[in-house]
């Protein structure tokens, strides 16, 4: 393969990577259905934007990342899509024990 041909196949790759902002309700401490999972590709910008009707903590788990989301304030996790699989989202709430898992993140290569 010619050096223009690996950097057109290159360039291509990079322009495959898109922004993702997913939108996530929390009601009652659960999701709707059709959120149970957040599917992105390896290399995009992923934004998950959180509401919810009370307060609680979330941990995405993979990339450890955790968010503090309060009523009336949406709150957001911000981070590229580096590793793939399957990676769980736990809701932890205010009171210890009352841990459940609310999605997942699911990262599917290119």
């Amino acid at each position: 393969m010619s050096w223009v041909g690996v950097l057109l196949a290159l360039s291509c790759r990079l322009v495959a990577a898109e922004p993702r902002v997913v939108e996530l309700a929390i009601r009652g401490g659960v999701l709707a259905p059709a959120q149970q999972v957040v599917r992105v590709q390896v290399g995009d910008d992923v934004t998950l934007r959180w509401t919810s009707d009370r307060v609680l903590t979330l941990h995405l788990h993979g990339y450890d990342l955790e968010s503090r989301v309060v009523p009336g304030a949406p709150t957001t996790m911000r981070f590229v899509a580096r590793a793939a699989g399957r990676f769980p989202i736990e809701r932890h709430d205010e009171h210890p024990g009352r841990e459940a898992t609310l999605t997942y993140l699911e990262v599917h290569p290119r």
